[in-house]
């Protein structure tokens, strides 16, 4: 005689439990192919990794910018814009620039980016300027170009609270504009759990979330895996570099000693893994995420949770007497638990593309080539 199921419902309800989950595992999380970069507009809290980032895109033949802003992060905003223009003047380029957001949404400034990148964010190569001729309506700047050219690419390089505050007010101008930001991660490099840009204005990241960009994170997780020998970096731009070659050398080392402690010699190249996959898309690995930001000023503060899977998205959208309430239903005959695990993930789509790998040779050599042309 067949040995009887103690629980005749229990085989039922699991295969539809699996049949659920397959069913609403989305397409996204295949490669997704981000689309031709378009005009260009970059935010910039121009530091040195920034510095390194800007100075290859001036490089590129085929790079169509078209401006610029410049916000707080890791230098005040007023440092960040000098810094920009002394990069411009030593490539003798002439861009539109419109200064930024000097503080957070709703946080203080942090001013910990001294440390890694000097007083004025150059590491004493700034140059004099003034800056008080230029426009100051970063959001206003954002949307004029978004409204020329809807293909064009924004790429955020320091806090994102400039495009907040543009979300904010220029909702419809922006709505599906591609942002490709450098932020976040599912680890930390200020604290454990937060990244840079984050942690300097985690509510800013929060409002671009629920914004109407087609929003590309690039994370910890991708850059931080991007690494070059300073010494080496530092020889080819001496020899190859030109102008802006010289002055990016003679920070290097300053800037090296700062980010590694003045242990080893290999220094991430956050900054230009961003601009590099903005414009070279198949470097990258988007796959589409549910991201949340730690808010307020805690010990989690920026901490960014990204969910990529099933499992990870629901119990981001349902809470634990929901989900209970769910597994006690799921052994009940004729209880519909695909419709029901539906119903969760409709409720909050995905609001990012989440960037966690890059092939990192091909990035570090177009780097190289497009110093040093």
């Amino acid at each position: 005689m067949p040995r009887r199921h103690r629980f005749p419902h229990l085989p039922a309800a699991l295969a539809l439990l699996a049949l659920a989950l397959a069913l609403f595992v989305p397409s996204t999380q295949a490669r997704r192919e981000p689309p031709p970069a378009g005009p260009l507009f970059v935010d910039t809290d121009m530091g040195v990794d920034d510095a390194l980032a800007v100075a290859w895109l001036l490089n590129q033949r085929d790079a169509n910018l078209v401006g610029f802003t410049s916000v707080f992060g890791n230098t005040s905003v007023d440092n960040a814009t000098r810094n920009l223009l002394t990069i411009l003047g030593a490539a003798g380029v002439q861009k539109p620039i419109t200064v930024g957001a000097s503080n957070p949404l709703a946080l203080p400034r942090t001013r910990t980016g001294s440390f890694v990148h000097g007083p004025d964010g150059l590491w004493f190569a700034q140059q004099p300027a003034n800056i008080s001729a230029l426009p100051t309506d970063a959001p206003a700047a954002i949307a004029a170009a978004a409204r020329a050219n809807h293909a064009t690419t924004f790429i955020a390089l320091g806090p994102l609270t400039n495009f907040a505050r543009a979300i904010q007010q220029y909702p419809q101008e922006l709505a599906g504009v591609r942002l490709v930001a450098l932020a976040g991660g599912r680890h930390g490099n200020i604290t454990p759990v937060a990244e840079f840009n984050v942690y300097a204005d985690p509510e800013a990241l929060e409002v671009v979330l629920a914004g109407p960009m087609q929003v590309e994170l690039v994370t910890l997780d991708a850059f931080e895996d991007v690494t070059i020998d300073s010494a080496r970096l530092v020889e080819r731009l001496s020899r190859r570099g030109g102008a802006v070659g010289q002055l990016l050398a003679a920070i290097l080392p300053l800037y090296t000693q700062a980010s590694t402690g003045g242990v080893g010699s290999e220094i991430s190249l956050a900054d230009p893994t961003a601009v590099i996959y903005a414009l070279h898309g198949a470097l990258g690995t988007p796959t589409s995420g549910l991201v949340r930001v730690i808010t307020g000023n805690g010990y989690a503060r920026g901490q960014t949770i990204i969910a990529d899977t099933v499992f990870g998205r629901i119990p981001m959208i349902a809470d634990d007497a929901e989900l209970s309430l769910l597994a006690d239903q799921a052994f009940t005959p004729g209880f519909d638990i695909n419709a029901a695990i539906g119903g969760v993930l409709s409720r909050q789509p995905d609001n990012a593309n989440v960037v966690l790998d890059v092939d990192e040779k091909e990035i570090i050599r177009l780097l190289l080539r497009g110093l040093t042309r």
